[in-house]
């Protein structure tokens, strides 16, 4: 991650409450390596979430709503966003009837390289999203560590996956999220001479508007209602918790990819978030 520019993040809780999701699923086990399941959230458990936003009369806004807001000292009680990376399959065929059902919005960040390959979405799924409502940004064009390619490749890979998104979808595409959250200085640049907007972490505090990263609070398998609620309501026990688990995951983890041989392309697994 761009260390240097979170820390400045650190200072305040001033901001809305952006969600990072993976996947949902109606399994017990769902069907995806064993070291990937704390990202997968029962769908019983997001309906709890959708009811809980209700309850507590938030709204879900879409990314550029929340980016485009010009209070950025306080927190806007209506103001939240739901996020699912990957472009799983999950996202149509449980997200998508959930998030109708209680009428809400979220974005949805894909790989262009793995739409319409098995157990993703694929362009048919997409446009009937987007049509409901739902919004489309990119998450690369393959899923890669951003950070260890080339400046070109990367370039490629942000370019790439945002020039297929606007040609298919029709619209500008304005946020990307770095598979893995793996961000440096040098991806986030290149990101904004590409074009976006901002660019989406996976760093657990509340996002404030018109920022370059736009924060996200990660769901694990495991959050509690009670976690929950409490990134929802942004209060400083529950960011600074899911902030220090980040940390002990991230920091070995980035530790290990230094003595890693780098490489261009890597299958989907698991994030680092």
């Amino acid at each position: 991650m761009a260390t240097g520019q979170l820390i400045r993040g650190w200072l305040g809780l001033g901001g809305a409450p952006v969600f990072l999701y993976h996947g949902l699923t109606l399994l017990l086990a769902p069907e995806c390596p064993v070291r990937e399941r704390k990202y997968w959230v029962s769908a019983a458990k997001f309906r709890d979430h959708l009811a809980c936003i209700s309850r507590e009369s938030h709204q879900a806004v879409l990314l550029h709503e929340l980016w485009d807001s010009t209070d950025g000292s306080k927190r806007q009680k209506l103001a939240i966003a739901l996020t699912f990376d990957d472009g799983n399959s999950s996202d149509y065929e449980i997200t998508f009837p959930l998030l109708l059902e209680a009428g809400l919005q979220a974005e949805f960040f894909v790989n262009t390289a793995t739409v319409g390959r098995k157990g993703f979405l694929s362009w048919q799924q997409i446009g009937v999203m987007q049509r409901s409502g739902m919004s489309f940004q990119s998450h690369s064009h393959d899923h890669v560590y951003l950070s260890r390619l080339p400046s070109r490749e990367t370039e490629r890979q942000l370019r790439l996956s945002k020039q297929i998104l606007e040609a298919r979808l029709g619209r500008e595409v304005e946020f990307v999220a770095a598979p893995y959250g793996d961000l440096s200085a040098d991806v986030i640049k290149v990101a904004m001479q590409v074009g976006y907007r901002a660019v989406c972490t996976s760093w657990s505090w509340p996002a404030r508007p018109g920022a370059q990263l736009v924060n996200r609070a990660v769901v694990y398998s495991k959050t509690s209602a009670r976690a929950y609620e409490g990134l929802l309501a942004g209060r400083l026990a529950s960011y600074a918790l899911c902030a220090a688990r980040l940390v002990v995951m991230f920091l070995p983890k980035r530790m290990l990819l230094r003595f890693l041989r780098p490489h261009a392309v890597a299958p989907v697994q698991e994030d680092l978030s």
